[in-house]
């Protein structure tokens, strides 16, 4: 024991008397590339020497020059390279380079016409353990996508279409990828959704149905739940005679069925709020919102939202009615009957550093019955702001403050309080959405 001591003294006195230096020394070197690495890179820059360049994709979620991905499901990643060659037909190439004991060589090359590669998936649809390509190409004026089987490293076409944007997701629910492709639909047409499902025996079956009359451009393209537990497609459109709305499809393996297509026209269920489908209530499914004009105090108009939950039968119901006040950054939860009872708004922005709206209720002679005021805070002395008069704190958040005043008694049933109306409060957030 005592030995064992002493060779365990000795070696921390050589440590501290730096009798280790040269190991610590290396602590401070320059990462070296893998000798595998090199040989990759080796394999790509004979490529480029005979006149390639690097042509990444522009979009979606990968992006990068080379990418490692394990295509043949063997555990052992390939190298995927995205490269141009200028003097060709076909100048866009895809290198697949195969490790092969502990060095790449070629495995397979796509090739392809158009500027470039606008997206990349891998995504194994038949679950047989390998990966099929779903590439973007970017043409002249529009993109084409291409859905490569890959099996034994010899890419084979299986389904194509032009597209607008590309969402992978499993519409059918059966734990199977299914591709749904949406594009806008030329002059007077309608734009379209179809959905590619690859079966095990090879077969790439595809459904389609129409948007909405009237939708010009894709503001952003979802996947949630209905309320029956059916998973859909939450397509957001803008129209061309301006607002949005929004068209639900459902898939269920074989048919596509657009369940708001008939409700959902240019002339109604239209929005001009940037609100978008969203689980708004948190029990996991997806509602779509619809505006209800709110009495008007001013010239000025104003909105409240009804959020709608969907049955794949196209039956719907109201879920929940908030006013979202996208200036402020805040939306409040309405109480059941505050709609009904006339529930109103208007701002009274004549306080520096307070943005104020207060919130009433229309009587039956056209009179409005404030009962509180939300205020937007900022300034040295919000903090002091936020107490006085009777307000109390509802958030805060950086350099802003939120405070609310109950007024005089609403006679709104359950009462309105401080807890609840802290509660209804919430705080509208940037949403950040790539790879649509």
């Amino acid at each position: 024991m005592k030995i064992k001591y002493m060779l365990f003294s000795l070696a921390a006195l050589l440590l501290l008397s730096g009798c280790f230096s040269s190991d610590a020394e290396s602590l401070y070197y320059i990462p070296r590339a893998s000798e595998e690495f090199i040989k990759l890179q080796t394999k790509i820059d004979e490529v480029k020497a005979a006149g390639a360049e690097y042509s990444p994709p522009a979009g979606g979620e990968n992006r990068q020059s080379v990418q490692l991905v394990d295509i043949d499901g063997d555990g052992i990643k390939e190298a995927v390279a995205f490269l141009r060659v200028q003097a060709e037909d076909n100048p866009i190439k895809i290198y697949i380079f195969r490790n092969i004991d502990d060095d790449y060589e070629v495995a397979d090359i796509i090739e392809g016409a158009g500027t470039g590669i606008e997206s990349i998936s891998y995504v194994d649809m038949d679950g047989d353990g390998t990966m099929e390509l779903l590439v973007g190409w970017q043409m002249a004026g529009l993109r084409h996508m291409t859905l490569y089987s890959e099996r034994g490293f010899s890419h084979m076409k299986i389904a194509e279409t032009d597209y607008t944007t590309l969402t992978i997701t499993d519409l059918s629910g059966d734990g199977r990828p299914n591709i749904a492709a949406a594009r806008i639909g030329a002059a007077e047409e309608p734009g379209e959704v179809i959905v590619f499902t690859l079966m095990p025996d090879g077969e790439v079956p595809r459904a389609s149905t129409y948007f909405s009359d009237g939708i010009e451009s894709i503001s952003r393209i979802s996947t949630g739940r209905l309320t029956d537990g059916k998973p859909a497609l939450f397509l957001e459109g803008k129209l061309s005679g301006g607002g949005i709305i929004t068209d639900v499809f459902c898939f269920d393996g074989q048919s596509l069925n657009n369940i708001t297509r008939a409700e959902n026209t240019a002339e109604q269920g239209s929005r001009t709020m940037p609100v978008y489908a969203t689980d708004i209530n948190g029990d996991g499914n997806t509602e779509v919102p619809r505006t209800i004009a709110l009495p008007q105090q001013s010239d000025s108009m104003y909105y409240a939202i009804e959020w709608l939950a969907y049955e794949s039968n196209g039956d719907s119901c109201v879920v929940l009615s908030t006013y979202h006040n996208y200036s402020d950054e805040w939306y409040f939860i309405l109480p059941s009957g505050w709609l009904a009872r006339g529930f109103t708004v208007r701002r009274e922005d004549f306080v520096a550093g307070e943005r104020t709206l207060v919130f009433s209720f229309m009587n039956r002679r056209g009179e409005a019955e404030d009962f509180m005021k939300v205020f937007t805070l900022s300034g040295d002395n919000r903090e002091e702001r936020s107490h006085t008069q009777g307000r109390f704190l509802l958030f805060e958040e950086g350099d802003k403050l939120y405070a609310a005043q109950l007024l005089e008694p609403s006679g709104a049933s359950p009462p309105i309080t401080q807890e609840s109306t802290i509660a209804s409060f919430k705080r509208i957030y940037t949403e950040w959405i790539t790879g649509t």
